[in-house]
């Protein structure tokens, strides 16, 4: 059976074995079209040969597409049979937030042939995807103005005024949001920009969730919360404060005061950052989670290729601005004290409060995090036994119980007290079910 050839859109490999290439050809499809699809068990010429798929083949193959591929994309594993009954597999993809990288590289397709993609090609692939974000802003949402928070409205304007940032006072709300660039006249209909930031119908959802331990194993609450831009930036800034420990202090006038074990100012910032730069037509969403030891602010959309946070704290890059309408009203509104100065707030706060952080950008997003004091003080150093079995789920995750119990010399019993130690302290996690799942090592 045949089932044609090798185009700009689609792609042959003899067998799994030949995944990681497959995974640069999606990732080259994908910055050249948006879409394509890729097969194993094909040769070069479209003749199906087949090859043997057992019972995790497609699930490892979903996993390393996930690991692979950045940032995430949408993709479909399919088993499909010859007409003389030989298996094979289809993978279907789709994305339009390119450039996608394969293994921490960029590619391009080229007839069949996939090729690295040039500098000048690569920072136009990723101004494309910037301007991305104001085309949407831009766009007609399915809004008009009586689904507008009109209280919230005039307060942000109110807030403008006092700052002397806002000029003009308030009217009626379609003068207003046109002055903000957040209405379409000719159509009637708030833009998505001005949808996410001033809609009363709770356009954006945010997660949030306490856990008892450094790891999701055992949560405390768990919550998600829809609103508009301000009411995320305060449920967020309220929930953390909520969720954190708070310590007395005495300062220069000898009187007890309450602070927080994480600077305000630092949470608010990063808060304010997560909104201001997020992207809104993500397949993910906004994600605040206070575990034992450690706050985490995830954000849709990754943060700048070829920049850190730190480039911008030391005013040695310029501020980019993803979503520059939405950046520019929270601006005016004084959500946001100036302009690519968060960060360097946000540093400063933390080393004068003996706060550590750090930050990663993840498949889909990025992702902020605030270390709670106690939670460094608590380290957690592991016994032989949780060495020894942290060690082999390292080189083979899909052990069981009972073969990491024989390959140490220990009792079932000590292995499940090993394991639910390193869940408990954030070394690994269970991925899927317990039995076709896997461990996944988180450090």
């Amino acid at each position: 059976m045949n089932i044609g050839k090798e185009t700009e859109f689609i792609e042959f490999k003899k067998s799994t074995s030949e995944t990681k290439e497959g995974l640069i050809s999606i990732a080259s499809i994908l910055n050249k079209h948006k879409k394509g699809n890729l097969y194993f068990g094909v040769k070069d010429n479209g003749d199906v040969i087949g090859q043997d798929i057992g019972k995790d083949t497609e699930r490892k193959l979903s996993r390393d597409i996930s690991d692979n591929i950045k940032p995430a994309i949408w993709y479909e594993i399919t088993t499909r049979h010859s007409d003389d009954g030989r298996q094979f597999i289809e993978v279907t993809f789709n994305g339009s937030n390119a450039p996608y990288s394969a293994y921490g590289k960029y590619y391009e397709r080229f007839a069949d042939e996939d090729k690295q993609i040039s500098d000048a090609e690569l920072e136009r692939l990723f101004k494309e995807r910037q301007k991305d974000y104001s085309e949407w802003e831009a766009s007609d949402s399915e809004e008009s103005v009586p689904d507008v928070d009109e209280d919230l409205l005039k307060k942000e304007i109110a807030a403008g005024n006092e700052s002397g940032r806002i000029k003009y006072g308030y009217t009626d709300a379609a003068s207003i949001l046109s002055k903000l660039g957040l209405y379409n006249s000719e159509s009637e209909l708030l833009t998505n920009a001005g949808r996410a930031l001033f809609s009363k119908n709770h356009p954006i959802l945010m997660k949030t969730a306490i856990y008892a331990t450094p790891t999701k194993e055992t949560f405390i609450k768990l919550n998600h919360f829809e609103g508009n831009i301000f009411e995320c930036i305060d449920e967020a800034i309220a929930f953390i404060l909520s969720a954190i420990d708070w310590n007395i202090v005495i300062d220069g006038n000898a009187k007890r005061k309450e602070e927080p074990e994480i600077p305000q100012k630092a949470i608010r910032e990063m808060v304010v950052n997560a909104f201001a730069h997020g992207c809104y037509f993500s397949n993910t969403s906004f994600a605040i989670e206070v575990f034992s030891d450690k706050v985490m602010i995830y954000s849709p959309g990754l943060f700048p290729v070829g920049f850190k946070p730190e480039d911008f704290a030391e005013n040695s890059a310029e501020p980019i601005m993803l979503n520059p309408k939405i950046v520019n009203v929270l601006f005016k509104c004084s959500v946001i004290e100036s302009f690519g100065t968060g960060f360097e707030r946000t540093f400063s706060s933390c080393k004068a409060a003996g706060v550590k952080y750090e930050y990663e950008n993840t498949k889909a997003g990025f992702r902020f995090i605030f270390y709670r004091a106690h939670g460094h003080k608590n380290v957690h150093e592991m016994s032989k036994s949780e060495k020894a079995v942290y060690g082999l789920l390292k080189e083979c995750d899909y052990l069981t119980t009972a073969e990491l119990a024989t390959r140490i010399g220990k009792t079932e019993k000590t292995v499940y007290r090993a394991i639910k130690a390193l869940k408990e302290n954030g070394y690994i996690v269970r991925e899927g079910t317990d039995t076709s799942g896997y461990w996944k090592i988180l450090k």
